[in-house]
C-alpha cells in the first residue's frame, strides 16, 4: 500500500492547472505536481511485462509492487501526505496501469472549450519557422499532442465510469474559492483559507517550470489579482482551423 495518497489531475492544456496550482500548493496537507513524468516511469516498469523473461515467470505482483512504490519514492522529499498528479491519466494505457495499482482512484478534470485552448497555445508559442496548420495538427494529434492527448485521456475517464469531478476554466477564474472548496471536498481534504492575491508563481519542491524547453510562455501566471484574459479567437486560428477543429469537445461536458 502507497504511504502518500495519490490523486490525479487531468486537464486540457491552457485551464489554470497552473495557477490552481499556485494556490493549492499554499497548502500543507496536498501539493499538486507539474506535468509529471510518472507516467513514464511506470511505463518503462509495466513494459517489462512483454518480456520474454516475464512470461516464462508471470510473477504480476513483483511488478506491480515496483509501480505502486515509484509514486513514493518519486515524491519522497515530498512533506506532505497527499499529491495531486498531474498528466494524461485517462488514456487507456495509463488508466490501466492505475488500476494495476490503485483499487480507489480519484480525478480532477480540468476543461475549456478546446478551441480557446488551441488559440492560446498559438498565441503563447514562440517557435521559428514552424507553420501554423502543422502546429496545430501537431496539438490535436491523440497519441503525442498535448491538446489531443488531455481529450483522448479526458473522454476516457468519463466513458469508463471513474470518479471524477468537473472544473470549468470559467468557474475556476470566476468563482476561485467555491471550486477550491469543492476539491478539497472531493479529496476528503479538510477546507482551507487560500490567499488569491500577490500569489507567487507556481512551483512543486522548491523546482520551477522552464519553458525554454518547450517553446513559448506556458506556466507565467497572474500574481496579482485573478482574472481571465479575453481575445478574440480568430485572431489566431484561421477559419480553416476552426471548421477543422470547432466539433472536437470532450464526450460529456458540451464543451466546444
Amino acid at each position: 500500500m502507497s504511504i502518500k495518497q495519490i490523486s490525479f489531475l487531468c486537464a486540457l492544456p491552457r485551464t489554470g492547472a497552473t495557477f490552481l496550482g499556485s494556490i493549492i500548493n499554499q497548502s500543507k496537507q496536498i501539493q499538486m505536481t507539474a506535468n509529471s513524468i510518472t507516467p513514464a516511469l511506470l511505463e518503462n516498469i509495466f513494459s517489462t511485462k512483454e518480456s520474454i523473461v516475464f512470461k516464462n515467470f508471470p510473477y504480476h505482483l513483483g511488478i506491480d509492487n515496483v509501480m505502486l512504490k515509484t509514486f513514493d519514492n518519486y515524491y519522497n522529499n515530498v512533506k506532505c501526505a497527499n499529491i495531486l498528479d498531474k498528466a494524461p491519466w485517462g488514456t487507456p494505457s495509463n488508466l490501466e496501469m492505475l488500476k494495476c495499482i490503485f483499487k480507489k482512484r480519484k480525478f480532477v478534470i480540468l476543461v475549456r472549450p478546446v478551441l480557446e485552448c488551441l488559440a492560446s497555445l498559438v498565441k503563447n508559442n514562440k517557435r521559428d519557422n514552424v507553420l501554423l496548420e502543422d502546429f496545430c495538427d501537431g496539438l490535436m494529434d491523440k497519441e503525442k499532442g498535448i491538446l489531443g492527448k488531455n481529450i483522448w485521456s479526458i473522454d476516457n475517464l468519463i466513458k469508463e465510469k471513474e470518479e471524477y469531478i468537473i472544473i470549468t476554466y470559467n468557474d475556476l477564474i470566476n468563482h476561485t474559492k467555491r471550486e477550491i472548496n469543492k476539491i478539497f471536498k472531493f479529496l476528503e481534504l479538510k477546507e482551507e483559507k487560500f490567499k488569491l492575491k500577490n500569489l507567487k508563481q507556481f512551483n512543486f519542491d522548491n523546482i520551477s517550470y522552464d519553458d525554454t524547453a518547450v517553446g513559448g510562455d506556458y506556466h507565467t501566471i497572474r500574481t496579482e489579482n485573478v482574472k481571465k484574459i479575453e481575445y478574440n479567437i480568430k485572431n489566431y486560428l484561421p477559419k480553416k482551423l476552426i471548421n477543422k477543429y470547432e466539433n472536437i469537445n470532450i464526450w460529456s461536458t458540451g464543451l466546444r
